[in-house]
């Protein structure tokens, strides 16, 4: 897999029907509850895991390609791998793919902003760039780019804007619970 075929999908998540054709009544969470299980993928193929909260589904078909959603909440994480030897840094990556976003949608005459940018430790001691955007009309995503013995991952969580201070604590679980295996 290629830069491009990340970059194009990570850009057309926005586009899936069932982040952008609900619309969810969001409940406020009990902060006295206990924290839902986790269910765990591992990609064998790539080799990274990741957890996930208990209720959500995991489409694993292409192992390039893994999403995880929850259609009752109108959340997705999707993450991206391949090879990546053409960058020397995360900075590289990241700059590279932010680039292609915002072309991909200034191409919609939709929006893309970045409202922030930072490094990020993951387990295992990985670092990756974490990125807070605005997207489409409406949307918001986390976009995290990771460097890894000669691959390349995007993490790629999204949702409304207006539901997002309900999805992000499930979103942080899952992107702090992302491990590589070298």
């Amino acid at each position: 897999m290629n830069v491009s075929r990340i970059t194009c999908h990570v850009s057309r998540l926005w586009l899936f029907p069932a982040v952008i054709t609900a619309v969810v009544t969001a409940q406020a969470a009990d902060p006295a509850q206990p924290k839902r299980e986790l269910g765990r993928y591992t990609s064998k193929a790539w080799r990274w895991s990741i957890a996930y909260p208990a209720g959500w589904t995991v489409e694993a078909k292409d192992p390039d390609l893994v999403r995880i959603r929850s259609a009752g909440d109108n959340a997705l994480c999707s993450i991206h791998s391949g090879p990546m030897d053409r960058f020397n840094s995360v900075d590289e990556l990241t700059d590279f793919l932010l680039a292609n976003d915002a072309q991909f949608f200034r191409e919609k005459s939709q929006k893309f902003t970045v409202l922030a940018r930072k490094r990020i430790s993951l387990p295992n001691r990985i670092e990756g760039n974490d990125v807070l955007a605005e997207i489409g009309p409406g949307g918001r995503s986390r976009r995290v780019h990771v460097l890894a013995d000669g691959r390349g991952f995007a993490i790629d969580c999204e949702g409304y804007a207006k539901s997002w201070s309900k999805l992000e604590p499930a979103y942080q679980r899952v992107i702090a619970s992302f491990t590589v295996r070298k």
